[in-house]
Parts: C-alpha cells; sequence; structure tokens
C-alpha cells in the first residue's frame, strides 16, 4: 500500500488592498481575499499576511463567525528587496570596470618606446586609439556611479517583519476555501497635496493661472497596488484635543494682560473651502470630490499605486487672475513682485499644502499654498523689467512746542519706479504706518500724490500707473511727536 504524504501548506504572502483610504499620516487598507481552508480534528481554520507595521487588524468572514485570531511574525521578502539587491550589483560591476580602465590607463602611460622604428610606429598608434576610449569610459563610468547611488538611496526600505494571522472559525466549514475582508492601518503610506501654479501674464487671453492640484503619495508595504481604489483624506493628522484656555492676569496697576497658550497646529489649521458634495467631477477633474464628511475626500478615476513615492494629477484648472506689481520698497531693495490676487472656486477643496511656481512655464520658487476665507495671494517673484528706487531725501529730529514740551523725528523719501516693458503698469507700493499706543503721540505725513490707507494691516499704499517704458514718482514725507520726557527713539524701516 502507499502511504499518503502530508502536504504543507504554502506560507500566504500580502494581498495588495482592494481599497485604500490615504490620509497626511497613514492609510487605511481594506482586502477581500478568497482564502483556503485547513480542517483539522474538526476545528477550521485560516491564515492571512499582514505587511510589516500593519496595525488595527479587523476581520469578518461573510457567513461565518471568528471565534479568535492570533499573529505571530512572518518573514518577509518583496520586490524592493530584490530591486535593492540588484542595484547593489550594479554598482559593485561598475566599480571594478572603473577600477580596470584606471589600471589600464596607468600602465599605457608607463609604457616605455622599444623596438624598430616601425614598432614605435605601431605602438604609438595604439596609444593614440586606446588611451581616448579609456577615457571616455572612464568618464562615463564616473557619471553614471553616483546616479545609482543616489536611485538606490531613493528605494524603499526592506520590509521587515511581518504578521501571519491565524484565524479560527466557531464552526467547521465543509468547503475548502472562504471569502474574507479584512482590514488594517499602516504608517508607511500616505499622501499630501502638491501644486504646480503657472501664471501667464502675457497671454492673448487675458492674465490667468493654471493651477495643478496633484497627490504626492507614498507606500511602502511591500506590493504594488496593481488595481487598488485609491481615496484621498484631507484630515487624519494635527492634533486630536483643544489647547487650554488661556489665563486672564488683572494686574494692580490696571493694565489687562492675557496670557494666550495658541499652539502653532492651530495656527497652521486651513479651513476648506465648500459645503457640497460634487456627484460628478468636471471635465478637467480626474477625481471625484466629496466634503460631505468631516473630511473632505477625493477617489481618484484611476487605480493603482507602485511600491514608493508617486505623483498623481487630481484637478486641474484655469483661474482668471489679473496680475498685480507689488513694491515694498527700502534702502537696496528694488525689486517689484508679481502677486495674483485668488478667489477661489466655491465648489472646490483646496487643502494647504506645498506648491511650485513658474511664470510662463518657468520655474521661479516654492512656498506654501494656503487659502484662507476662499481667497489667497500667489507670488511670481520679482519682475526683472519692472524696478523701484527708494532714496531717503531727509531725517531729521528736533524740538518744538512751548519752551521745547516736545520732539519731533521728520522722514522723507522719494520712490521712482521705472517700467521697460512695452505697456502700462500698475505698481502698488506699500509703507508700514506707525502704529501708537499712547495718544500723546501724533503721526503725521504729506504724501504725493496722496496715500491710501488700510486700517486693518497698518500699511499705507500707492496704486502708481507707471507708462510704457516710462517712469512715475511717489513722494512720501512723515513726522513723529512726543513729549519730550517721553523715552522714545522711533527708527523708520
Amino acid at each position: 500500500m502507499l502511504s499518503a504524504s502530508p502536504v504543507v501548506a504554502a506560507v500566504p504572502s500580502p494581498v495588495a488592498p482592494e481599497e485604500a483610504r490615504l490620509s497626511p499620516s497613514g492609510g487605511l487598507l481594506q482586502v477581500r481575499q478568497q482564502v483556503p481552508v485547513s480542517n483539522r480534528d474538526g476545528v477550521s481554520q485560516l491564515s492571512v499576511a499582514l505587511p510589516a507595521g500593519a496595525e488595527n487588524f479587523q476581520i469578518v468572514v461573510p457567513g461565518h463567525t471568528v471565534a479568535r485570531w492570533n499573529g505571530r511574525p512572518l518573514a518577509l521578502d518583496s520586490m524592493a528587496a530584490l530591486a535593492r539587491r540588484e542595484k547593489l550589483e550594479e554598482i559593485r560591476k561598475l566599480l571594478g570596470r572603473l577600477e580596470a580602465v584606471k589600471r589600464c590607463l596607468e600602465l599605457l602611460g608607463t609604457q616605455p618606446a622599444h623596438g624598430s622604428f616601425q614598432d614605435m610606429l605601431q605602438q604609438e598608434k595604439h596609444l593614440t586609439e586606446a588611451v581616448p576610449t579609456r577615457v571616455v569610459e572612464k568618464a562615463e563610468l564616473e557619471h553614471r556611479l553616483p546616479k545609482l547611488r543616489e536611485e538606490l538611496k531613493n528605494l524603499p526600505p526592506e520590509p521587515g517583519l511581518g504578521t501571519l494571522v491565524e484565524v479560527t472559525l466557531l464552526k467547521p466549514v465543509s468547503v475548502s476555501s472562504v471569502d474574507v475582508h479584512y482590514s488594517y492601518t499602516l504608517e508607511d503610506c500616505g499622501w499630501q497635496p502638491r501644486y504646480i501654479l503657472d501664471a501667464c501674464p502675457d497671454s492673448e487671453k487675458g492674465d490667468a493661472v493654471t493651477v495643478r492640484f496633484l497627490a504626492e503619495m507614498w507606500q511602502h508595504s511591500g506590493m504594488d497596488w496593481g488595481k487598488t481604489k485609491l481615496t484621498l483624506v484631507s484630515g487624519g493628522g494635527g492634533p486630536r484635543e483643544p489647547g487650554r484656555l488661556p489665563r486672564w492676569i488683572v494686574e494692580s496697576r490696571d493694565h489687562v494682560r492675557a496670557m494666550a497658550h495658541e499652539s502653532e497646529d492651530r495656527a497652521a489649521a486651513v479651513p476648506m473651502v465648500g459645503a457640497k458634495a460634487q456627484n460628478a467631477a468636471s471635465d478637467s477633474s480626474v477625481s471625484l470630490a466629496d466634503t460631505s464628511a468631516v473630511h473632505a475626500s477625493w477617489t481618484l478615476t484611476a487605480r493603482g499605486l507602485p511600491e514608493g513615492r508617486s505623483r498623481m494629477l487630481v484637478l486641474e484648472e484655469s483661474w482668471k487672475a489679473p496680475l498685480q506689481w507689488l513694491a515694498r520698497p527700502s534702502r537696496g531693495d528694488s525689486r517689484v513682485w508679481l502677486t495674483a490676487h485668488c478667489t477661489l472656486p466655491s465648489e472646490r477643496v483646496w487643502p494647504s499644502g506645498v506648491a511650485e511656481y513658474l511664470m510662463d512655464g518657468q520655474n521661479v520658487g516654492t512656498g506654501r499654498f494656503s487659502p484662507r476665507g476662499g481667497e489667497v495671494d500667489l507670488f511670481f517673484g520679482p519682475d526683472p523689467r519692472v524696478q523701484v528706487q527708494a532714496t531717503e531725501d531727509t531725517r531729521k529730529r528736533g524740538e518744538e512746542g512751548f519752551i521745547n514740551k516736545s520732539r519731533t523725528w521728520s522722514w522723507a523719501w522719494t520712490y521712482v519706479v521705472r517700467n521697460t516693458r512695452d505697456k502700462s503698469v500698475t505698481v502698488r507700493l506699500e509703507r508700514p504706518m506707525p502704529q501708537t499706543v499712547d495718544t500723546t503721540i501724533t503721526v503725521s505725513h504729506a504724501d504725493v500724490p496722496e496715500a491710501a490707507r488700510d486700517e486693518r494691516e497698518h500699511k499705507l499704499f500707492w496704486d502708481v500707473t507707471v507708462p510704457a517704458s516710462g517712469q512715475a514718482e511717489v513722494h512720501h514725507a512723515l513726522t513723529i511727536t512726543a513729549p519730550r520726557d517721553m523715552n522714545l527713539s522711533p527708527v523708520a524701516p
């Protein structure tokens, strides 16, 4: 008789999620899998594998009750580990070839001339052909090696120990496999918003800003999520509870002081724009946005996310935003900045994120994109064709009044704005307006043209129209008066 040999069940590997909800601080992964069932001594069991770092495991076996589950460490291998080994092997081969080329060049450089005249001619011809070839090869190897090391540095980390979850069903089953739904959270994945803002000041259709809202995503689960449905969630990070109530101390000198302990997180909180759910994406959208829940979310129409870091377009729009020229002149700073003030479409959600700013496709820098109250100010760097020159005409200090009861400080400036563009521009000049906390201090100023005031921002400003290939001037004079016995020494910025 032939005895049946025992069948050793294969150790399962982590399965790519069917759906992943990514937040800036991690992800909730949902898996649906057909899992083999083993029956022994009237007990039905099944096993699923989780990647390293999996937490908050939850499982449902439709039509069956889970009696218990337990986990044990599971050694994992992944494509990332294989790619790392292949990259290391490629680097070793290049290092070996580079060393061989260096030795060959040293040998060619030290070969003595010997033999007949014909032999020396042949030897010289050989060196003339061999040396340039080896020099070029050496340069190519030295250029390739740093790139390979950088690629190795950017590869996903090798997986640690995963978890093998062994599940026991309450009642035995007669089927060979069951449908299993389970979920877990993973910190080593997530997303953050990234914007590309391209201003086109001289386009035929008028000033416009092209806005591309991208999702910079990453996942280091050891798997490629080939067909995973991706949903991006705006929340998930930041503080979970409010800060302490401020202390209010009333001092004996009738001086009221409020000590506010506001956290930076509260200051950086970004109000979301929009309050309705979008049932369908517009023509320029590659995602379905939903703002009906506590946190806004975007379900991407494209599925899948390879291991590592990726970027995917969420939304692209063109905002009509007339460009403005802004100058905050000071001694030694002649720059005039290109800006745009945008009122954001109310049906969209624009989370705060890093932005790349471009002018006619040319990168001018990076910064934060942080809408406030449905509006945002965008800055695209200085315009080299418009400049302002500040000249300090006077700076004086004196005494006046009945028997020198007061002191005065006076300044006067001239601002010359030059425009080398082929069309006129309107430049806004801004200067700080002195803030006084004592009613005995007075501020007066005489300006040509007269300055407008922004009391909320405590600033003076002029909207100056500068003709094409021309210039315009602003004269600004300011005087501060205070009691003579007051310890005051103002310095104009």
